[in-house]
């Protein structure tokens, strides 16, 4: 009942998005499943006024009508004595017939939605997911006692529930001591520095180096978007090692290299490339901006293991505790397999259709060398992800430099031991739909981001400063279609 109700309000929240958009036919609730929910929210529409985000998908026998036909069709079909369904039937499509119903917005298939052929349960699993990261905590269920968001969506919204935030949700990054060897401040949780506390709580405030008697950095961070980023769990551990370069052996100027958690599991998530896989990703995220704790689902068994480097840290198989007086753990954990279900397999964004300025764009982005970092594309036990990533960290100069340094890296001969300078190839596919960019949000367009590039890239954001002018907005184009 609750997705009933979600996908009801959906279109009231989120407005139309495209006549055109992609749908299941007879899935009317839109939660990517065709079950008996469907025929009630079909009646309820018809009966009861009921809001109809996608009014192709309620039209079951594909008429071009709405009435009670269509759930008595799907009624049939549902229970085998019926007709087929009429296309699209096996996963999300366009209404290849003509008529003058829409699809306002379909949660399945629209940004933000699930990746095919997941099984129902993983389904039914996902969707609860999309619905926790939306729930608004409240100290009464464990929110704090330091906390920055009252909710996964509060950062993660823009322009889809998974996506990134407006700069208003930027957050501080507070670490003592000289990289590599840098620790949480005094009295704070984590890293992480909580803009808010519980009324009888401590309100933090930066440390004074002078005071503490050693170095205090403070970094800039804004939320990254979670569109696909589930899916490099997938990406074997030798492609990501098969293509790092610490030494520039190449000589191409680029030198990436893997990171580590610190713990000798090979980083594939966060602009530092600081965790290994999902769960202990979002159960940091958790903890450190809502102060809610967690038990682990999987612990180390969920870690993609690195061969070279078997440690496991005891600490993927401890629970997250607090003193807020609420009984720990504040999220179950079912609900954290729904929420980490959600983050895996939520969909990489699908490129625009290609015309003559975005073919001429990408070929100005390979000449430029830009595909040396921003690889098109990267194998995986999933299929082949058109990230435009090569999941390594790239050193961006040190007027990017953040002073954080995470993980440990892999050994360079010319190079610091520490990442402050460094950051993950951010993926490019559906770069347009979550702007500002990097990884404080301090670039507005997508040609800032290009001209913020330094380090390892400056000669390339050099040669792009030289081109003409066709070129630069034919690239711009390239990159507004992936």
């Amino acid at each position: 009942m609750k997705r009933l109700i979600a996908a009801a309000m959906l279109l009231a929240l989120t407005g139309s998005v495209s006549a055109q958009s992609e749908f299941i036919r007879g899935d009317a609730n839109t939660d990517g499943l065709r079950d008996l929910a469907d025929a009630i929210f079909s009646l309820d529409h018809l009966f009861q006024d009921g809001l109809v985000p996608c009014r192709d998908a309620v039209d079951a026998n594909d008429d071009g009508e709405l009435d009670v036909a269509d759930p008595i069709y799907f009624l049939m079909y549902l229970f085998g004595a019926g007709a087929p369904m009429p296309e699209p039937t096996d996963w999300c499509g366009v209404d290849p017939t003509a008529d003058t119903l829409t699809c306002d917005t379909n949660i399945t298939c629209d940004l933000g939605g699930p990746i095919e052929g997941l099984t129902e349960a993983e389904l039914l699993s996902f969707n609860n997911g999309r619905e926790l990261m939306s729930k608004s905590f409240r100290p009464s269920e464990g929110l704090g006692p330091m906390y920055n968001a009252t909710s996964c969506t509060a950062c993660h919204s823009t322009p889809a529930v998974g996506g990134s935030s407006p700069t208003y949700r930027n957050f501080y990054l507070v670490a003592v001591g000289e990289p590599p060897l840098q620790t949480a401040a005094p009295g704070f949780p984590s890293l992480v520095l909580p803009s808010y506390h519980q009324l009888d709580g401590p309100r933090l405030t930066i440390p004074d180096p002078a005071v503490l008697g050693e170095p205090v950095t403070v970094a800039h961070r804004q939320a990254p978007p979670l569109f696909g980023t589930g899916l490099f769990e997938f990406v074997a551990n030798s492609t990501i090692l098969a293509a790092a370069d610490p030494n520039d052996g190449d000589g191409d100027g680029i030198s990436g290299r893997w990171n580590t958690d610190g713990l000798g599991n090979l980083g594939r998530l966060g602009y530092k490339l600081q965790a290994n896989f999902i769960e202990g990703f979002i159960r940091g995220a958790m903890f450190n901006q809502s102060g809610l704790t967690t038990d682990p689902v999987d612990g180390s068994d969920g870690v993609v293991s690195l061969s070279m480097m078997r440690q496991v840290s005891s600490s993927l198989d401890d629970p997250t505790t607090d003193s807020d007086g609420i009984p720990d753990p504040e999220v179950s954990v079912e609900d954290m397999i729904d929420l980490i279900n959600f983050c895996r397999f939520i969909r990489p964004p699908e490129k625009k259709p290609f015309g003559p300025e975005e073919i001429a764009g990408e070929a100005v982005f390979e000449s430029l060398n830009c595909n040396a970092c921003h690889v098109e594309s990267i194998p995986s036990s999933v299929g082949t992800l058109e990230a435009y990533t090569d999941l390594l960290l790239h050193d961006l100069g040190p007027a990017n430099a953040d002073g954080i340094s995470m993980g440990v890296a892999q050994f360079m001969t010319a190079g610091s031991t520490s990442t402050e300078s460094e950051f993950r190839t951010q993926p490019l596919w559906g770069v347009s739909m979550h702007g500002p960019y990097m990884h404080d949000g301090g670039a507005d367009t997508l040609t800032d981001a290009i001209l913020r590039h330094g380090g390892e890239a400056q000669t390339i954001t050099d040669e792009f400063i030289a081109l003409p002018a066709l070129d630069k907005e034919n690239l711009i184009k390239f990159l507004e279609a992936l």
